[in-house]
């Protein structure tokens, strides 16, 4: 009996021990999530004869180290090809940074909303914990203020796909939230979060949509136009739907003919 038992305890040991070497981290250095900002501004497209949604992408990357108040940080930096807030006189800059410990992950944004950058870091933020068990809560918050912005989760499953960990969530009772392990979900790493847009009638309003998430040349997974993971070529959609588009494999549209390459058009993979 008791052989059975050290046994019993050892295989155990040896699951639990590939569990954590299986983890995929959350912090790697240039591990890109890519966005596509739109506006709310069309024009016609000659090809499909249609009214598209004027759009332009950006990119959230891990890049370098820092330290603030004695805490080791990676830095988030945000690139652009447009200058799409009045307050950053840049379009490339210091976003937030970011840490992992024990499958959790903390951020610090570096702008207030709409990126006023005058202002001092914000609180740090609990935005992921990958060491959720089935039935926990998990508070969303990427202010570091969970008493005004906060959104409570509760962990439904967690599954396995094309060894990927994909964690399912739902408020009340209904499901709503897909999170990647190494990835996390549709709201990124806040960008759509930061940012408020103004009232007025006339203004340019832009709406940050994470659309994939990437470590070089590897594509971790793509998001849906209604936020749900999508992993593998073959089933991602194109953001507009049919419409004719041609998209790259970090999901950003094409605006010229493409070179030489796969690309992803009306849903599908394709070769030029």
């Amino acid at each position: 009996m008791k052989r059975l038992y050290l046994l019993f305890i050892f295989i155990t040991s040896c699951f639990q021990l590939s569990a954590q070497e299986d983890y995929r981290p959350f912090v790697e250095e240039g591990k890109t999530w890519n966005y596509i900002i739109y506006t709310n501004h069309y024009e016609y497209d000659e090809e499909t004869g249609k009214e598209i949604q004027v759009g332009f992408p950006a990119r959230l990357v891990i890049e370098g180290d820092t330290t603030i108040e004695d805490v080791e940080y990676k830095k988030i930096m945000h690139y652009s090809d447009v200058l799409w807030t009045d307050e950053n006189p840049s379009k490339d800059f210091l976003y937030a940074v970011i840490r992992e410990m024990d499958k959790k992950v903390y951020f610090r944004h570096l702008y207030y909303a709409n990126f006023d950058h005058s202002l001092e870091p914000g609180n740090e933020a609990l935005i992921y914990d990958f060491g959720l068990k089935i039935g926990d809560i998990f508070v969303e918050d990427f202010f570091g203020n969970p008493f005004y912005w906060a959104t409570k989760l509760k962990l439904e499953s967690i599954e396995e796909k094309d060894g990927k960990r994909l964690f399912f969530f739902s408020i009340n009772n209904n499901s709503t939230r897909q999170w990647v392990e190494g990835v996390g979900g549709c709201k990124g790493l806040g960008l759509e979060e930061r940012f408020d847009n103004p009232t007025c009638n006339d203004c340019t309003l832009y709406f940050p949509t994470l659309v994939s998430c990437t470590l070089g040349d590897e594509v971790l997974c793509r998001f849906d136009e209604d936020g749900n993971v999508v992993l593998g070529v073959d089933e991602i959609k194109t953001i507009d739907g049919k419409d004719g588009a041609i998209y790259d494999l970090q999901g950003r549209r094409l605006n010229a003919e493409p070179e030489r390459g796969l690309y992803i058009k009306d849903g599908k993979k394709i070769a030029r």
